[in-house]
């Protein structure tokens, strides 16, 4: 080496060495257009629980994978909704930012990302897999479509351009899809109350368009001709609102639906307090049925379990003369 290359190692040294502490000096800083979890994505789909603890007093969740199946651990391990998993997972992975907002924890209420296990009023979401974990605060909805979040482990917050759905509630978790038999499919169906009370409505044929009620109390008349129909379509598009594993206790009401290829349901509704669980059970009415895989499929989704309907559904399952007919003047 000799005395002239001296001053320019000398040089490129001392540029090396700036540019590190410029480097350093940007540390932890993160730009407009930037994913908020830049390792995310590549191992999205190794997610195999989900955790969601939102401001206090809310429901927690907690969602894991089971082979290919998604259930809800705080509600016994039902099956939970893949879409909604999916669109959540999605949106984490993509999500961008926008613009940097507040580092100051004093300020974090305003935008919502003040984490709930302090108080705060954020939800507290965690993704992980075998060999990863990621917790961010997502906080307010703004714009109708983006969200403010902060990773949990940093400081600074900021605007995304994705609002990642968040179901507030285990119950909004959970696969909703119970049955779907159209009212056309239906031959008649049996209403049958503890006390003695029974409702019976059919068709003569599958093109006939309103059910018939049959063996209506002498002098009395229906409120209107097609106040049966409803009956008719109460498992038609049929969706929980929650559920619980299966108890011993008698039904206060048996309502069977039959139709017109030899399907066979039957809902069982138990009375617990103020609520009404149902159970569901299936089978074919007859050896020429044609709908043995359908009744066979219903009883491994649904055997086992009790569930809780919307109202207008559960208030059609256990109709009485009452409910169909005129008053007595």
């Amino acid at each position: 080496m000799n005395r002239k290359t001296v001053p320019v190692l000398l040089a490129i040294i001392a540029g090396l060495l700036l540019m590190l502490l410029v480097l350093r000096g940007n540390e932890g800083e993160r730009v407009s257009g930037e994913l908020l979890l830049p390792n995310f994505g590549p191992v999205a789909n190794d997610t195999t629980s989900i955790t969601i603890q939102g401001p206090e007093g809310s429901d927690a969740v907690a969602l894991r994978r089971v082979e290919e199946q998604w259930q809800v651990s705080n509600r016994d391990n039902y099956a939970a909704d893949i879409g909604k998993l999916r669109q959540l997972v999605i949106a984490l992975a993509e999500a961008r930012i926008l613009e940097e907002k507040t580092s100051d924890p004093a300020l974090y209420e305003r935008l919502g990302v003040d984490d709930p296990e302090s108080g705060g009023k954020g939800s507290r979401v965690t993704v992980a897999g075998a060999d990863f974990e990621y917790t961010v605060i997502l906080g307010n909805q703004t714009q109708g479509k983006y969200r403010y979040a902060r990773d949990a482990a940093a400081a600074p917050s900021y605007l995304l351009d994705k609002d990642p759905s968040l179901p507030t509630t285990a119950d909004d978790w959970l696969l909703a899809d119970l049955l779907d038999i159209a009212a056309k499919r239906v031959r008649q169906v049996r209403i049958a109350h503890a006390d003695g009370e029974t409702i019976v409505i059919s068709k003569d044929t599958e093109e006939q368009t309103d059910f018939s009620v049959l063996d209506m109390p002498a002098g009395r008349e229906l409120s209107y001709a097609t106040v049966a129909n409803g009956i008719g379509g109460a498992l038609s598009a049929l969706k929980l609102e929650s559920v619980r594993p299966g108890v011993e206790s008698p039904a206060t009401t048996t309502t069977e639906f039959l139709t017109w290829d030899g399907l066979a349901v039957t809902a069982e509704i138990i009375a617990d307090g103020d609520a009404s669980w149902i159970r569901f059970s299936a089978a074919t009415s007859d050896a020429e049925a044609t709908a043995t895989d359908e009744a066979a499929d219903i009883n491994r989704r649904l055997a086992g379990w009790q569930y809780q309907l919307p109202d207008y559904k559960k208030d059609l399952l256990v109709r009485r003369w009452d409910d169909l007919l005129k008053a007595i003047d």
